[in-house]
């Protein structure tokens, strides 16, 4: 039996910082509360792996061991507050008018994309009712 609460397509509204706004979607997959603690735990163990490994690193050591054991708790907090997982998806760019593909990411609203034609930073939101 899977824990996922399910995978979605979820159409969404993309800007450019001025009052022009594009159409598009979101193909996302919403984790359950037990894939969040699980997705917070495999950050937290990472990089308190990493800190232990660090502790062999002469000198270093003294810096490197406290940021990756404080980065851990920072990436297992933010993980916990995902609603899922952006598995892609495609939007237009409002200054350009080409397509952006969505590249996998954390679901944290509004997401930004960078387009690959203008290189402008797209703030993508979800497209209201």
């Amino acid at each position: 039996m899977s824990d996922a609460i399910s995978d979605l397509k979820i159409p969404t509204i993309a800007n450019v910082g001025d009052d022009r706004n594009t159409e598009g979607f979101l193909e996302v997959h919403l984790f359950s509360p037990r894939e969040k603690l699980q997705q917070s735990l495999k950050k937290l163990a990472l990089f308190w792996a990493i800190a232990l490994v660090s502790v062999l690193i002469p000198v270093f050591h003294f810096v490197l061991v406290p940021l990756f054991f404080f980065l851990g708790i920072f990436f297992a907090y933010r993980s916990s507050k995902s609603d899922g997982q952006v598995l892609g998806g495609r939007s237009t760019c409002p200054h350009c008018q080409k397509e952006v593909a969505i590249k996998r990411a954390e679901l944290q609203w509004p997401l930004s994309e960078i387009c690959q034609n203008c290189t402008r930073v797209l703030r993508i939101s979800r497209k209201s009712a």
